[in-house]
């Protein structure tokens, strides 16, 4: 029995909160669902038939797909979420050794359930996808910074997180639970002639490259280094805004290697921890301090994951090869082109071209 508890905990711990919330309440919807029509007391339907399951899935879906149980919205449901509810339902059925629903007696995701599942995905409105980061946002973000100590070292955390390309749940605080976790001080290392540079050495920003480690991330992958040289440029530097980073925060009195790159020490020394909310608002302001005339996009639609679709995008047009890219955004496939916008591409301007090259001098 002993052995049968830690087993479940550790499946339990497989997964994070905010999955295991997101599976309870999609069995909650189902439960309400057949309650609903009439079906009470058979919540695994026991009593059906593999096509009557698949029926009764369906219907499930469909309710889902209409928004039935969500009042603070009247658009339909997105055809990945409605997918994503079917699959937290199956999970419950095999949790309790239920056979899975929605499988025909062949063993197969059931035709029926397939068909109706592309059809939610053909009329699902396209995806929005976030705005780039530009060199010019960059700098923009940088000059608006330098009236709020705050605002200046949010700039140069961000900065820092375009050069690897990092997720924002690695260097700001988000509001739901994340796999990934807040990368420290002690996750940074400088060398110079492939020696450490420690911390504290006051030659730090001098520095020839940067390395991070990702202890955790979203692919299961664990403690993987990623490398970046310095650039040359004075803002726009990976290990010059790494110091930066690292000098601001170690001076602060009880700051340790497990100190998080989001933490900041207001004035009145409290000390603060960054969030996304506090980021985005200033990137959004940098973004319409441009203005969408010259951009060509407003600020909407920029977003924290900019920083990801921009560092991708200006790979690519300092023609980086796609195997380096992959290696220092961490992807372990091609999905890094979804970031690369063909109309940025066709829009390459002289003014754009240069910021975008002032970016990254990769090695």
């Amino acid at each position: 029995m002993a052995d049968l508890s830690a087993a479940q905990s550790a499946i339990q711990r497989a997964v994070v909160k905010s999955t295991n919330q997101k599976q309870a309440l999609a069995w909650t919807q189902f439960k309400d669902y057949l309650l609903s029509i009439g079906c009470q007391g058979d919540p695994f339907l026991e009593q059906f038939s593999s096509p009557q399951r698949h029926k009764i899935l369906a219907a499930f879906a469909h309710a889902i797909q209409e928004g039935r149980f969500n009042s603070r919205s009247t658009n339909p449901v997105k055809a990945e979420s409605v997918r994503a509810a079917m699959d937290h339902v199956t999970q419950a059925f095999k949790l309790v050794n239920h056979p899975d629903p929605r499988l025909d007696n062949d063993g197969r995701f059931a035709f029926f359930l397939q068909c109706q599942l592309k059809f939610y995905s053909k009329n699902d409105k396209p995806v929005r996808q976030q705005e780039a980061f530009t060199g010019p946002i960059l700098k923009e973000f940088y000059k608006l910074s330098k009236s709020s100590n705050s605002d200046r070292a949010m700039c140069e955390l961000f900065i820092g997180a375009f050069f690897f390309a990092m997720r924002s749940c690695k260097y700001v605080k988000v509001s739901s639970h994340r796999k990934t976790k807040l990368f420290t001080l002690a996750n940074i290392r400088f060398f110079f002639n492939n020696r450490l540079v420690q911390h504290n050495d006051k030659h730090l920003r001098l520095s020839e490259c940067v390395s991070i480690t990702f202890e955790f991330q979203k692919c299961d992958t664990k403690h993987e280094r990623i490398t970046q040289h310095k650039s040359g440029d004075l803002l726009l530097c990976p290990v010059r805004i790494r110091a930066s980073i690292i000098r601001r925060i170690s001076s602060y009195p009880l700051s340790n290697t497990s100190t998080t790159v989001n933490t900041y020490m207001k004035p009145d020394n409290t000390i603060h921890y960054f969030s996304g909310t506090e980021l985005l608002r200033c990137l959004r302001l940098a973004t319409t301090s441009i203005g969408s005339d010259i951009l060509g996009f407003s600020a909407k639609e920029k977003g924290l994951h900019s920083a990801r679709s921009g560092a991708a995008m200006a790979m690519y047009l300092t023609r980086v090869p796609v195997f380096t890219i992959m290696l220092l955004g961490r992807w372990s496939s091609d999905a890094f082109f979804c970031y690369i916008r063909s109309q940025r591409i066709q829009q390459r301007d002289k003014h754009k071209n240069d910021h975008q090259r002032e970016l990254l001098h990769y090695s």
